[in-house]
């Protein structure tokens, strides 16, 4: 879970924070940096698994378009600070358990673009990468953490800089505890001290990757949501949704039970017959011979419909509440729009849905799992708590040396009920975010 993102020289992103709940909205206009915030978290998971030019070709734009830039001329720099939760305990891919003294840590990184002789940009590479423990003190999230039990501990940090040998030095702090620091060197460093963590040898480490690799956005393509599914399709939902057959038959295989023989199937028809009120089952469907899946959604007046001919509309809410429902659901869910195909009259309840499947959880067997959303959309607002609001524009601001107008994202989440004795800055009150909004409806 990610509870804290600082971001400068990305995009639209300059000296830009923003602390996050375990459910959170940002709100506002098109073209306020709510998906270049996304993009940032994009990024941020891919360079924890991949190398920087794998990580760039993930994103919109050429690798030098994502570098901010204004009347001054573009960055050279970008970095990233991600404060995250991690679960006490864990395994990695091989089986092997790990624990982690501290829960809460900070990853921070600073990217570089090299330029040639010509001024055309050669590569982009690490120029800093750290990562710590954040002490109980200094834990800007306690507030919606002190329900459950959270491990903190005072020990050195897990990467650090060593300025001499122009490296990054990784601690061993598994089974090797005393073992000599690994060193990176930076002098063409193409990818991430973080990505070469692979095994529980670095517990702290593979958590924080874990954390940032979890991050995962829905973007779901109905077209694809419609196909039946091989047998051995991805087992958790993909973005687009192209796999979700085989995800409601490994579901339904699972959960089900003698006394309820569907399992969650049966709790996902009930989400979305409370958005579509004539939805009353549904099936996953096993073709053996063709060794595939497929599912159908019936109706109260016993028609059954495949899901070639299902709307648009019932498919996308049908991924999302499938999602939801899955007990193996973990990490960070970004979604932008939700209620795209949802009757006005629906939204309430498609909002408390949201908000209910995002847990934070102290219980190592049920992982924490968070829910961000992007919308423009006031009657969404109207039915989000103050605190899970994060109000999204663009501010203008003079360039020093040129004199000349720049803008940069700037989102708030100090939501007052009234204007009295709060920093615009970081506050605002509901009615200003409405004529945000309002000036977006306008426009289009």
């Amino acid at each position: 879970m990610i509870t804290r993102l600082e971001i400068s020289g990305f995009k639209t992103f300059e000296n830009f924070e923003v602390d996050l709940q375990p459910f959170a909205a940002l709100v506002g206009p098109n073209a306020s940096g709510k998906s270049n915030l996304f993009d940032a978290l994009r990024f941020v998971s891919l360079l924890a698994k991949h190398d920087i030019r794998h990580a760039m070709q993930g994103l919109r734009g050429e690798p030098e378009e994502l570098f901010r830039r204004t009347p001054e001329g573009a960055a050279d720099r970008m970095t990233f600070a991600v404060e995250v939760l991690v679960p006490r305990r864990g395994s990695d891919a091989f089986g092997t358990e790990y624990e982690v003294p501290a829960q809460r840590l900070r990853y921070e990184l600073e990217l570089g673009i090299l330029m040639g002789s010509d001024g055309t940009p050669r590569r982009v590479q690490v120029v800093r990468e750290f990562c710590r423990p954040i002490a109980k003190s200094e834990d800007r999230a306690r507030a919606f953490l002190r329900s459950i039990k959270i491990n903190y501990t005072r020990v050195s940090p897990f990467i650090r800089m060593n300025e001499e040998k122009n490296a990054i030095e990784v601690k061993q702090d598994g089974r090797q505890k005393h073992g000599r620091p690994v060193t990176l060197s930076l002098k063409e460093a193409s990818r991430t001290a973080l990505s070469t963590i692979t095994t529980a040898e670095f517990p702290h480490l593979y958590a924080v990757r874990e954390a940032l690799s979890n991050i995962s956005f829905l973007e779901i393509n109905p077209q694809a949501a419609r196909l039946d599914n091989d047998r051995f399709d991805e087992p958790r939902l993909k973005p687009d949704a192209s796999n979700l057959a085989a995800v409601l038959a490994r579901l339904k295989d699972e959960t089900g039970s003698h006394d309820r023989p569907d399992g969650v199937l049966a709790d996902i028809a009930a989400d979305l017959a409370s958005l579509i009120p004539s939805v009353s089952r549904l099936e996953s469907l096993s073709n053996v011979a063709q060794r595939q899946y497929a599912y159908n959604i019936c109706f109260t007046d016993d028609l059954s419909f495949s899901s070639r001919v299902i709307s648009d509309g019932t498919l996308r809410l049908l991924a999302l509440l499938t999602l939801l429902n899955d007990p193996e659901r973990q990490g960070t869910l970004c979604f932008e729009e939700p209620e795209n195909g949802v009757h006005e009259g629906r939204i309430p309840a498609l909002v408390q849905f949201l908000r209910q499947s995002a847990t934070v959880s102290g219980n190592p067997e049920t992982p924490s799992f968070q829910v961000l959303i992007a919308t423009h959309s006031p009657k969404v607002m109207t039915y989000l708590k103050d605190n899970e609001i994060v109000a999204a524009d663009v501010v203008s601001i003079v360039a020093p040396k040129t004199n000349k107008r720049m803008v940069r994202t700037r989102m708030r989440t100090g939501v007052q009920p009234s204007g009295d004795l709060y920093d615009p800055e970081r506050h605002l009150v509901r009615a200003e975010i409405e004529t945000l909004l309002q000036r977006s409806v306008d426009a289009a």
